[in-house]
């Protein structure tokens, strides 16, 4: 038996055509997917850096919050010390 095969030139060119178009398509496949993966880290990055901003934002929401909320006590302890003062006044 032997080893050697024949194919017809037409049959070779042909081969060679479609094996040309598809290791093109296959660098532009690797081209696509490193474009991919680099959007990707930036995408991931930048959603790092926005829930550390988030946190950030929260923790100043919520120390605010207490900070208000202290005030509002106070003024109403004021409120209320003022009309005690105002009604022990007026009973007078």
């Amino acid at each position: 038996m032997s080893e050697r095969v024949t194919i017809s030139r037409k049959e070779f060119e042909a081969f060679l055509s479609e094996n040309q178009a598809l290791v093109e398509r296959s660098q532009k496949l690797v081209e696509t997917i490193d474009t991919l993966e680099r959007l990707n880290r930036q995408l991931r990055d930048e959603l790092q850096k926005s829930k550390e901003r988030l946190e950030s934002m929260e923790a100043n929401l919520n120390i605010s919050t207490r900070q208000t909320d202290e005030t509002l006590r106070k003024a109403r302890d004021t409120m209320a010390r003022l009309l005690r003062e105002t009604e022990k006044r007026v009973s007078e």
